[in-house]
C-alpha cells in the first residue's frame, strides 16, 4: 500500500464508489434516453411498415434556449474588497478573459449549455494541468460528462460529498508507460465488465472498451492543522493505486479547499446537485404529437387510396383493374354494385387535427418557446416595438436560466483566481485587446500572496492580510435588438440636449435616475467636459 493510504481507507473508497454508482443508475439511464430523444431516435416502432414521424419541436425548443444563452455570453468583472487591491482587481479583470480565451472556454460553455438543456445540468472541471504551457502548467477548464462523475447520494452541493469520483478509460499500454512501476499490477488487472458501462451506444461497448481499463480519480478533503481544508487526489485502477497527492505532503492538491468541479443545474431537484432538463418536461407532449402525426399520416395514405370489393364470381379481371396503366378492363357478364363496389377509408374528423395543434401549443408553452420569441407574429401584432415587447416579456424563463448559469460561471472564475494565487509563481505574458489597440501585460501571483501589514504592537509578530476579491458577471449583449435599442437611446438623449455643455448639471441628475448599459461612461465624459470648462473659465482674463 502507498505511503499515507491505509488498506481500510482504500477499501472504503472503492465501496463508496460502488454505492455512488448504484444510487445514480437512474440518472445515467435518463441521460442516455434523453440523448436519443434529442436526436429523434425513439424506441417506439409501428407494427406495420410505416415509419413513426418524429417532429422537431423539442429540438427547436432546446436550440432557441441555447441561442439565448450564447447571445448573453458572460464576462467577469473582478471587484476588490479593500482599496489596496483596486489595481490588482483591474489587472485580473483584464487577464481572466484572456485566460478563458486560451482555454477555448466559449466552446466549452456552448457544449455545456447543450448538455445542460438536454439533461438538466452541466459539469465544469477547473483544474491546474502541469503539462500545459511548455511544462510550467496552466489552468485547464473542461466540460465533464455526468456519466463520468459520481458524488454522494442525497446532497445538493457536491462540495459536501465525502468523495468525488471522475472516471475515464485508458489502455493498459498507455497506463504502463505513464506508471512504469505499476506495469505488472496493471497487466494483472481484469478487463472491464461492459455490462456495467454506461454508454450512448451500449451495443459497441464490448468492442470499444475491451482493451481498456477504468481509471478513477477520487477527490477527498482533509482538515489541516491551521484550520484550512486540503483537497487530495487518489488515482487508482481496479486494485492498483496509481498515485496519491498525500505522498507529496499535507498541503493537498488545491489550497482553495474545494473540489475542482462546478455543477450548473437547469431546473434544480430537491435531493441532488443536478436537476432536470427541457427534454424531461417536454418529451411527453412531443410523444403525443408524434403519435398523432403517425395517425394522420397513415389515414392520409389510406384515405387517398381507392380499393375495390369484388365477388369471387364477379367476372372482373382483377389484374387489369389494379393496373392503372390499363385503359380497358375485361369483364365477364354485366357489372353492377352487386359484384363490384368501390371502398375508401374515411378521412379523420377535424377535431383530431385541432387536437394536434393544441398539443403543439402546449409543448411551446411548457418549453417557453412561443412563436413571437422567434420573430413570428400572432393576433395581428406587426409593429416592431410591440413584437420586441412581447419577446422581452416572454424571455423570463430564458433570463432565469441564464442567471442561474452566471452563478456557476462566477464559481469558475473564483476558482481560477485561487489557482492563479497558488500556481502562477512564474511571470506570464498576456495580450489584451481593448478594441482600439493592444496592450501586453506580464503577470504573476506576487500581489496575491499574503501581504504584510506591520506590527500591531512593539514586539508582536508581523500581521498579514490576504487579498480577497468578489466576482461580478457582465453579459455580452450579442442580440441585435440590444444594439438597435442602444442606438435609439443615444439619439433620444441627444434630442433631449443631454450632451449640451450648458445642461451638464441637469443631465448628470437625470442620469442618476436612469438604468441602462454604458450610463457610467456617459456620466464620466460629461464630468470631464465640466471640469475642462471650469478650468478654462478660471484661466480667462477678468473683465474690468
Amino acid at each position: 500500500m502507498n505511503k499515507g493510504i491505509s488498506d481500510d481507507f482504500f477499501k472504503n473508497v472503492k465501496s463508496s464508489f460502488k454505492l455512488y454508482k448504484d444510487c445514480r443508475r437512474e440518472l445515467s439511464e435518463k441521460i442516455i434516453e434523453n440523448n436519443r430523444w434529442f436526436k429523434s431516435i425513439q424506441s417506439e416502432q409501428s407494427d406495420d411498415n410505416m415509419p413513426i414521424p418524429s417532429t422537431g419541436f423539442l429540438f427547436n425548443a432546446i436550440a432557441n434556449k441555447h441561442a439565448d444563452a450564447m447571445d448573453n455570453y458572460p464576462e467577469p468583472n473582478i471587484l476588490e474588497r479593500t482599496p489596496e487591491d483596486s489595481e490588482e482587481a483591474k489587472i485580473l479583470t483584464q487577464i481572466i478573459p484572456a485566460q478563458l480565451e486560451m482555454n477555448n472556454f466559449k466552446h466549452t460553455y456552448s457544449r455545456a449549455w447543450w448538455y445542460k438543456l438536454k439533461n438538466g445540468a452541466a459539469a465544469y472541471g477547473v483544474f491546474f494541468n502541469n503539462k500545459l504551457n511548455g511544462g510550467i502548467g496552466d489552468i485547464d477548464i473542461t466540460h465533464i460528462d455526468l456519466l463520468n462523475l459520481y458524488w454522494e447520494p442525497y446532497i445538493t452541493d457536491i462540495q459536501q460529498s465525502q468523495y468525488l469520483f471522475i472516471t475515464a478509460f485508458d489502455t493498459k499500454e498507455n497506463l504502463s508507460r505513464l506508471y512504469p512501476d505499476k506495469k505488472n499490477q496493471l497487466e494483472a488487472e481484469k478487463d472491464n465488465d461492459t455490462t456495467e458501462i454506461y454508454s450512448y451506444n451500449p451495443s459497441l461497448s464490448s468492442e470499444v472498451y475491451k482493451d481498456k481499463l477504468l481509471v478513477i480519480d477520487c477527490y477527498y478533503k482533509k482538515p489541516n492543522p491551521d484550520g484550512t481544508t486540503a483537497v487530495h487526489l487518489l488515482k487508482y485502477c481496479g486494485d492498483t493505486i496509481l498515485s496519491c497527492s498525500e505522498e507529496q505532503g499535507e498541503e493537498g492538491l488545491y489550497r482553495h479547499g474545494m473540489y475542482p468541479v462546478v455543477i450548473d443545474p437547469l431546473f434544480p431537484d430537491a435531493d441532488s446537485p443536478v436537476g432536470f432538463g427541457i427534454i424531461d418536461i417536454v418529451k411527453n407532449p412531443q410523444r403525443y404529437i408524434d403519435k398523432l402525426d403517425y395517425i394522420i399520416s397513415k389515414n392520409a395514405l389510406m384515405s387517398g387510396k381507392i380499393r375495390y370489393l369484388i365477388k369471387d364470381n364477379g367476372g372482373v379481371n382483377e389484374n387489369e383493374l389494379a393496373d392503372m396503366g390499363k385503359d380497358i378492363i375485361h369483364v365477364a357478364g354485366s357489372v353492377d354494385d352487386t359484384n363490384i363496389r368501390q371502398f375508401q377509408t374515411a378521412p379523420l374528423d377535424a377535431f383530431i387535427f385541432q387536437h394536434r395543434i393544441q398539443k403543439i401549443s402546449e409543448l411551446k408553452e411548457i418549453a417557453g418557446n412561443r412563436d413571437f420569441q422567434q420573430g413570428g407574429t400572432t393576433g395581428g401584432v406587426t409593429a416592431y416595438g410591440a413584437i420586441v415587447a412581447l419577446q422581452q416579456a416572454g424571455e423570463k424563463i430564458s433570463r432565469d436560466m441564464i442567471n442561474e448559469g452566471y452563478e456557476a460561471y462566477r464559481k469558475i472564475v473564483y476558482m481560477m483566481i485561487e489557482l492563479i494565487r497558488q500556481f502562477f509563481t512564474e511571470p506570464r505574458s498576456y495580450r489584451i485587446d481593448n478594441g482600439v489597440d493592444r496592450e501586453y501585460i506580464t503577470y504573476s501571483n506576487s500581489n496575491l500572496e499574503m501581504q504584510p501589514l506591520g506590527q500591531l504592537f512593539d514586539g508582536d509578530d508581523t500581521v498579514y492580510r490576504r487579498p480577497e476579491f468578489d466576482v461580478a458577471v457582465i453579459p455580452q449583449k450579442h442580440n441585435p435588438y440590444n444594439k438597435v435599442s442602444q442606438n435609439q437611446l443615444a439619439i433620444e438623449l441627444y434630442g433631449l440636449g443631454i450632451f449640451n455643455p450648458d445642461n451638464i448639471d441637469q443631465s448628470l441628475m437625470m442620469l442618476e435616475l436612469m438604468q441602462f448599459d454604458g450610463k457610467e461612461k456617459i456620466a464620466g465624459k460629461l464630468k470631464n467636459i465640466k471640469e475642462s470648462m471650469t478650468a478654462l473659465s478660471g484661466l480667462a482674463p477678468t473683465q474690468p
